[in-house]
């Protein structure tokens, strides 16, 4: 968790992503966040840069672990 202090070195002011997100899984792996989405052959993991995010709307179908939120909280991520 010490490696996340620096993650709110970035004004809300200047962060530039603001992501909106349907049918999907929010989760934390290897210690970034990302969600993953399926198709009916393959699972497509995509990576939220978190230091760099100000707002993640969730849509319908999205859901999100506690791990993920915990990162984006210590983050300064609103969700």
């Amino acid at each position: 968790m010490e490696q996340l202090t620096n993650l709110k070195a970035i004004f809300h002011s200047k962060r530039a992503n603001i992501y909106y997100l349907e049918r999907c899984r929010v989760m934390q792996k290897d210690g970034r966040v990302l969600y993953l989405t399926e198709g009916k052959v393959d699972k497509q993991y995509w990576n939220i840069p978190i230091a760099n995010t100000t707002v993640i709307l969730l849509g319908n179908g999205t859901s999100i672990t506690q791990a993920a939120m915990r990162m984006l909280a210590s983050a300064g991520v609103l969700v």
